[in-house]
């Protein structure tokens, strides 16, 4: 009878191990932005307790990884913007969640 009590407190730290692991639970943001006047060359996304830069690269496509946000939050975008060789910066913001599926947000963004 002891050794079927034992198999049970036996499995219960094995779970632990996998709940500690969503500590470090990285989220792909992902997408395309455009900016309404000029060419959009790199952006700035804080949200979820993070910062991380882009580059945004051909059709306006651009790729981040946040390492541990908290979620769900508002993301500020900052997008720069050339404009005839001039840089400006634009804002815009968006809903930084964990997709149903998947680890990656994908994201449509204007500026």
């Amino acid at each position: 009878m002891l050794a079927g009590i034992a198999a049970p407190l036996v499995a219960i730290p094995l779970a632990l191990p996998a709940a500690a692991g969503t500590i470090n639970n990285p989220l792909t943001v992902a997408g395309t932005v455009r900016c309404t006047i000029g060419s959009a060359e790199s952006l700035l996304i804080s949200g979820g307790g993070e910062s991380h830069g882009a580059t945004v690269g051909g059709g306006g496509r651009f790729s981040t990884v946040f390492g541990n946000p908290q979620l769900p939050s508002t993301a500020t975008v900052q997008v720069r913007c050339d404009v005839l060789g001039k840089r400006t910066y634009r804002s815009t913001n968006f809903l930084l969640y964990r997709p149903q599926s998947g680890q990656t947000l994908v994201v449509s963004l204007a500026a």
